[in-house]
């Protein structure tokens, strides 16, 4: 009996140690050696029951404690079949900074402005890696860079197509459409935004419009400040 209790055991043993500590994926485990498993827990605590009347309550408390502690991991392996079930999952410390990234970056940011002497709110930006300031305008439909701005972001202006209308008090002006490859506010960054770029001298400042707002997850102007959320 001793014999048959040390192996049933260790078998259940090295299930929780290969589960635990092998990120031991439950889709891989074919259905037999899954029941064999279970009827291991079964023989576990049968023994245990006969050690347990016998007066040998010590003894039985091990397999009694593995065979409970393994029906749960394959239990809680059943229910997490998506995804592998080791113990590292539960300990920061214990992931790779590459695992650890994703969740910091999913992480909410936000940037919280002050309103100017003007009534208007400005942020210091990067636009292509090139550094400027922004006006914010939800009435602007897109980012639109003054044509020095936009030499300096690195856009060839004078490849550009003027042919984009834009009424202002000013009359009509007309821009030229482009993508810029990231804008970037602070914390908050966004690849790919639809742009515009005004003529030499029809533009005094860059507009950060809705192609970039719209995007944000809120927007919101309370009093003095302006707040952006990503």
């Amino acid at each position: 009996m001793l014999i048959l209790l040390f192996i049933v055991v260790v078998g259940l043993a090295g299930v929780l140690g290969t589960t635990a500590f092998g990120g031991l994926n439950f889709d891989a485990i074919p259905n037999l050696p899954v029941a064999v498993s279970v009827i291991g827990i079964l023989i576990a605590l049968y023994l245990a029951t006969l050690l347990s009347h016998r007066g040998e309550r010590r003894l039985a408390l091990w397999p009694t404690l593995v065979a409970c502690i393994s029906g749960a991991v394959l239990v809680t392996g059943a229910f997490n079949k998506s995804a592998p079930l080791a113990l590292a999952d539960y300990f920061t410390f214990a992931k790779p900074a590459n695992e650890v990234a994703p969740l910091m970056r999913d992480a909410s940011a936000s940037v919280r402005l002050r309103r100017s002497d003007d009534g208007g709110f400005f942020a210091n930006s990067e636009i292509n890696g090139a550094t400027m300031t922004v006006r914010l305008d939800n009435g602007a439909a897109t980012v639109i860079l003054k044509q020095s701005d936009a030499e300096k972001a690195g856009i060839d202006v004078k490849g550009l197509n003027y042919d984009t209308p834009l009424r202002t008090a000013n009359g009509t002006s007309y821009l030229a459409p482009i993508r810029l490859k990231s804008v970037r506010i602070g914390p908050l960054f966004m690849g790919d935004v639809e742009g515009l770029v005004a003529r030499a001298g029809s533009l005094n400042e860059n507009l950060l419009g809705t192609s970039f707002l719209r995007r944000l997850t809120s927007y919101e102007v309370a009093g003095n400040f302006a707040t952006l959320r990503q």
